[in-house]
């Protein structure tokens, strides 16, 4: 077995044990309910991280200099 194909299987086993966990537990409580949605912290984070990348980069464009700019 590859360690690609491991690394899937592993994130696979993990995704489905954090799902049983909140169900078997009740931990996933929210006040909304789409809050409630399996990996719903994961998307928020991923949108958010998406969010900074975007801004960053349009940042940069106005920021920076021209590469001649003490000439």
């Amino acid at each position: 077995m590859n360690y690609k194909k491991a690394l899937y299987i592993a994130c696979l086993v993990v995704v489905i044990l954090e799902v049983l966990f909140l169900k078997v537990m009740h931990l996933g409580h929210g006040y909304f309910e789409f809050e409630e949605l399996p990996a719903f912290g994961a998307l928020v984070g991923l949108l958010g991280t998406l969010f900074i990348i975007i801004v960053a980069k349009s940042l940069s464009k106005v920021v920076t200099k021209k590469e001649d700019y003490y000439d």
